[in-house]
C-alpha cells in the first residue's frame, strides 16, 4: 500500500467518521402525521414466497391496532392496497377485523 492510499483511507475514514457522529448526536425529532397526528407507527417491508417482483410493506397504527398491506409489483410497477385489519380485535378473539375493499 502506498503512502497516497493510506492518506487517502485516512481521510476517508475521518469523514465517515464525522458523518456517523451528525447523524447519531443530533438531537431526533419525533415523526408526526400529517392529518392525524401523534400516532406511533410500525412499518415492516420483505419480500413475498409466492409472487414473483412483488415486496410487500405493511403499516400498523400501535395505538390503534390497524394494520394496511400494499403490495408493490416491480415487474408492472403497480401497487395495490390490500383489505386492511385490526390485530387488535383479532387477539381478542373477535370475528371480523378488516373491511373494505383491497384497493382495486
Amino acid at each position: 500500500m502506498t503512502q497516497r492510499s493510506l492518506a487517502v483511507l485516512v481521510i476517508l475514514n475521518a469523514v465517515l467518521l464525522a458523518a456517523i457522529a451528525m447523524t447519531f448526536g443530533a438531537n431526533p425529532q419525533s415523526a408526526q402525521a400529517q392529518l392525524g397526528g401523534g400516532g406511533q407507527y410500525l412499518i415492516l417491508a420483505g419480500s413475498t414466497q409466492q409472487r414473483e417482483a412483488q415486496e410487500v410493506i405493511y403499516v400498523m397504527q400501535v395505538n390503534t391496532g390497524q394494520v394496511a398491506a400494499v403490495l408493490v409489483n416491480s415487474g408492472n410497477k403497480r401497487v395495490d392496497r390490500l383489505a386492511p385489519r385490526d390485530v387488535s380485535r383479532d387477539l381478542r378473539g373477535e370475528s371480523g377485523g378488516g373491511g373494505g375493499d383491497n384497493g382495486r
